[in-house]
């Protein structure tokens, strides 16, 4: 018995030694970069195409093969950022929120590479810089963008004889097309069953039209309790409540029990309840899968003289723990690359990154593969370019929430006002944001809070501003289109 186990033995230690040589032989030298990223199909094959775009662009060793791998792994904002602030992160790090992320000092200052490789928002998507830099350094690039434009279902509308919104229009057209259209595709129901919009919160850009926005032009203070945000409010309640072009709460309860993967809403979409939903040109994917030519359209939201889109990014930033930044830098290059974008165009997964790879390109002008898929592609790239402005962010608000979009739900609840519910979220917000101020930058904010004073002087005198005063991207874009900044001023800030 004693024999047997020693055979046994004997045969098991020298398996083990051959399976660690021929381990050690398949070994690579290569390093392998984690991406920490949403784990999907398209990114194990955004990761194929890098491998051969890297071998395409002699980023090989002498034996032709890629510098390096890059290896997918899941990751959530929350998970990233603890592992971040660990010592852990991964060495490409998605859906980066750069106002968060930059102050802790885990993420690689990308400002010289970016330019030196036209990678900067300057020469790409301008309104971009808020979801790219933080204090005036890049810390990003875009793997995909979005602007978000009412897509119509044309055939929708056709069935029910309504001429579609045209690309611009003002709330009172939303209104008197919106009002026709209920009329017509509800005539002899007991109840609506079609919708002319999905709900849609549009309060932002209706009063970001009239030069209305959340923050001041330092963002240090929120400033809801303007006429703009009101009326806004009471817009949005009246589409709801009164003329019922949306959905309310019970209805989008009843609608939320039809499972879809995606897009909420675009089952309904799909299937003519809702006649539009806001989105980018990603839904295109989703539209495709169904088999369905679906002719579509899309429009900006309603809104006054001052046009603006909301733009989106998913960030990819390099980690400044990483071991391999070089390597890194050379993903990003790949990201602003002809193949990445052309497989973007190809899929429709989101506004490619590279407006250069874009613009006189008819494959992604007029998607010859799906003609019924009109100018959608067209004008989210213009609009990109030109009015599309993210979100408000300020570095002295930390919270989660969104004050105008607690000002809405107070007052379409009935807890409020339009005017008490905004008067109560910025001066919660405000509070928040002095309470934040006095204990992490008391003097930068006190610093921000004088240069506010003077620029409010100085708006009351109708005298130009510096344009390097104004740290409110959308509110300068505001500025600069009434004629109010001083471009080139080299004018001293106040002390």
């Amino acid at each position: 018995m004693k024999n047997l186990f020693g055979t046994i033995l004997f045969v098991l230690v020298i398996s083990s030694l051959v399976t660690w040589k021929l381990l050690e032989a398949g070994k690579t030298e290569r390093p392998v970069l984690t991406w920490q990223t949403g784990i999907c199909p398209d990114r194990y094959r955004q990761v194929a195409l890098f491998r051969e775009w890297m071998i395409a662009n002699g980023h090989v060793d002498a034996a032709g093969e890629p510098l390096f791998e890059v290896r997918p792994e899941a990751a959530g904002n929350q998970s990233t950022m603890i592992q971040a602030v660990s010592g852990m992160g991964g060495d490409l790090i998605d859906f980066v929120p750069v106002e968060n992320f930059a102050p802790m000092g885990v993420l690689e200052d990308l400002t010289g590479f970016a330019r030196e490789n036209r990678m900067d928002p300057e020469h790409n998507y301008p309104g971009s810089a808020d979801l790219l830099c933080a204090g005036g350094r890049q810390y990003a690039y875009p793997r995909n963008l979005a602007v978000f434009s009412l897509y119509q279902n044309l055939d929708t509308f056709a069935r029910y004889g309504v001429e579609p919104p045209p690309e611009e229009w003002t709330p009172e057209e939303f209104e008197r097309i919106g009002v026709e259209f209920m009329r017509k595709a509800n005539a002899g129901l007991e109840r609506r069953r079609v919708f002319f919009c999905a709900y849609t919160f549009l309060a932002l850009q209706i009063a970001r039209s009239r030069g209305a926005d959340l923050f001041n032009e330092t963002l240090t203070e929120v400033k809801l309790l303007r006429p703009e945000f009101v009326e806004a409010l009471k817009l949005q309640k009246r589409w709801i409540d009164e003329l019922h072009l949306m959905p309310d709460a019970a209805e989008r309860a009843s609608e939320n029990t039809r499972s879809v993967i995606g897009d909420p809403g675009l089952a309904q979409f799909v299937d003519g309840t809702y006649a539009m939903m806001l989105c980018g040109r990603y839904i295109h994917m989703s539209l495709r899968d169904t088999g369905k030519k679906i002719r579509t359209a899309n429009s900006l939201p309603p809104q006054y003289s001052f046009k603006n889109a909301k733009l989106y990014s998913s960030n990819t930033a390099l980690y400044r723990g990483s071991r391999y930044k070089k390597e890194a830098m050379i993903f990003l290059k790949f990201l602003a690359s002809r193949s990445y974008n052309d497989l973007l165009v190809a899929t429709s997964d989101g506004l490619p990154p590279n407006p250069a790879m874009l613009e006189n390109n008819p494959a992604y002008l007029a998607a010859p593969d799906h003609p019924w898929e009109g100018r959608t592609h067209a004008n989210e790239l213009k609009w990109a370019r030109t009015i599309a402005y993210p979100e408000p962010v300020s570095p002295y608000y930390k919270r989660n929430t969104n004050p105008l979009l607690g000002a809405w739900e107070r007052y379409s609840n009935g807890l409020a006002t339009a005017e008490e519910a905004l008067r109560i979220e910025q001066e919660r917000a405000n509070r928040d944001i002095q309470a934040y101020a006095a204990t992490y930058c008391p003097e930068e904010y006190r610093n921000a809070c004088e240069l506010q004073r003077e620029i409010e002087h100085r708006l009351s005198k109708e005298r130009r501003i510096p344009a390097a005063w104004i740290t409110n991207t959308f509110l300068r874009a505001w500025l600069r289109a009434n004629d109010r900044l001083e471009e080139d001023a080299e004018v001293p800030r106040p002390h």
